[in-house]
C-alpha cells in the first residue's frame, strides 16, 4: 500500500506539541509493515531548511495556483537509506521562512497552500497513492483540493482525516473561499460554519474516513463540553 501522510509537523524535523510525535512515529511504523511505502510531506520551514543536522536533495519545483496567486513550490527530499518511509518537504521562502510555525496573520493562506503543494508534488512525482493520511486543520484542506481539482489524476486515493486537536479548527473570513482557495460558491456548504471559513468542518465533511488522535479523545469529543 502507498500511503502519503501530510503533517505541518513531525520530529525530529520540527516539533510543537503531540502532532509531531504522532507524525514521526505512525509513519515510521506503517512504513515497517511489508509492501507499504510511505511519504512523508512537511512544510520546509527556516528551522529545517537551515538545519545543518539535516541533509536534503532538491527534486522538482513548479507553480502552484491559489486563485488569481502563482506561487512558487520547491519540493526537497530528506536524504535517508530507507526506501519505505521517504520524507518530502515543501518550499516557499514566503510562507515557510518565518520566526514561528504557527500564529502568522496569514496562516490560512499558509496551510492552504501547503495543502494544494502536497497534492500537486504527488501528482508530478508520480507517487500514486492509495491513502492520503491528513492531521488537524493545516492539512484539512487537502480532501477538499482533491475532490475540487485533482479528483481525475489522483481519483483512486481514499482519505483520512485525524484530528488531534479540535481546538484549532483554520477559521478564515468568507471572501477566503474564492479569493485564496478559488473553489466555486458550490463549496460554501462545505466550508462554512458559524459565519466564517472552518478547514476542519471541510475535511471532515469531504474525507473519506474521520478518526481521532487516541480512543479517549473521541469519547471526549463525544461531548459539547470538549467539542
Amino acid at each position: 500500500m502507498k500511503i502519503v501522510f501530510a503533517a505541518a509537523e513531525a520530529a525530529p524535523f520540527i516539533k510543537t506539541g503531540g502532532l509531531g510525535d504522532v507524525a514521526e512515529a505512525l509513519p515510521g511504523a506503517l512504513s515497517k509493515i511489508k509492501d507499504n511505502k510511505v511519504y512523508l510531506f512537511l512544510p520546509y520551514y527556516n528551522k529545517i531548511k537551515y538545519n545543518e543536522n539535516i541533509k536534503t536533495e532538491f527534486v522538482t519545483s513548479f507553480s502552484v495556483d491559489l486563485s488569481w496567486r502563482k506561487q512558487h513550490c520547491g519540493v526537497f527530499k530528506f536524504k535517508s537509506r530507507k526506501t519505505t518511509l521517504q520524507v518530502f518537504f515543501i518550499d516557499n521562502e514566503y510562507y515557510f521562512n518565518r520566526a514561528s510555525v504557527y500564529g502568522e496573520p496569514d496562516d490560512g493562506e499558509r496551510f492552504a497552500f501547503f495543502s494544494k503543494a502536497i497534492l500537486e508534488s504527488v501528482k508530478r512525482l508520480n507517487l500514486d497513492p492509495d491513502i492520503i493520511h491528513c492531521n488537524d486543520w493545516q492539512t484539512a484542506l487537502v480532501p477538499v483540493f482533491l475532490h475540487a481539482f485533482y479528483h481525475e489524476e489522483l481519483g483512486k486515493a481514499k482519505t483520512v482525516f485525524t484530528i488531534h486537536n479540535i481546538e484549532y479548527q483554520g477559521k478564515c473570513d468568507p471572501y477566503f473561499i474564492g479569493d485564496t482557495l478559488g473553489l466555486y460558491p458550490e463549496y460554501e456548504s462545505t466550508l462554512m460554519y458559524d459565519n466564517c471559513v472552518n478547514f476542519l468542518k471541510a475535511a471532515v465533511l469531504k474525507s473519506d474516513a474521520v478518526n481521532t488522535v487516541s480512543e479517549t479523545y473521541m469519547k471526549e469529543l463525544s461531548y459539547p463540553y470538549y467539542s
